[in-house]
């Protein structure tokens, strides 16, 4: 069965981030080229392939979402600056669970846009082995960033495959 709904996470996963600081980082912002997003206290750099890679998965007719643990507002705004927000049906950001999260954007589907998609047409992908085992949990395929997949470029092979043989 083809994946129809791609839940990826930011941190780690579409985006690295270096800290000046332990904690929280905010903006505002400044867009640097096109992959770097910069504040006082962090840059943020978009991973290369990710901009193609949504492109690619929405063509295909599929549907992205994002389950990340950050603060929404400092992920819509880099969402914003890197322009690829618009890319993402009901992202969840938050301390939740990454499986709920991915129920709760199921949910939305179906509410919202009356597209059921069973939890098995999930991919989800994400740097931490914690958040994959939750994802499975309910029943999401997954994929570990950094070893399952080493790059964007290598996810987005993966999709297109997925969508020739579906």
């Amino acid at each position: 069965m083809g994946h129809r709904l791609f839940v990826f996470d930011l941190d780690e996963t579409l985006w690295c981030e270096d800290l000046e600081q332990v904690g929280p980082y905010q903006g505002p912002f400044r867009l640097k080229g096109q992959h770097l997003a910069c504040c006082e206290t962090a840059t943020v750099r978009l991973r290369r392939g990710a901009r193609k890679l949504m492109r690619s998965i929405h063509q295909s007719g599929g549907i992205c979402s994002l389950a990340c643990r950050s603060d929404a507002k400092v992920c819509g705004e880099l969402l914003d600056i890197f322009g690829i927000r618009e890319h993402f049906f009901h992202p969840r950001y938050g301390l939740m669970e990454k499986g709920e999260a991915i129920l709760e954007v199921l949910k939305e589907l179906h509410d919202c846009l009356g597209v059921d998609i069973r939890t098995d047409e999930v991919l989800f992908v994400d740097d931490s082995v914690a958040n994959l085992r939750e994802a499975r949990r309910v029943g999401a395929t997954t994929l570990l960033y950094g070893r399952d997949i080493r790059n964007l470029g290598e996810l987005q092979t993966l999709v297109m495959r997925n969508y020739k043989t579906a």
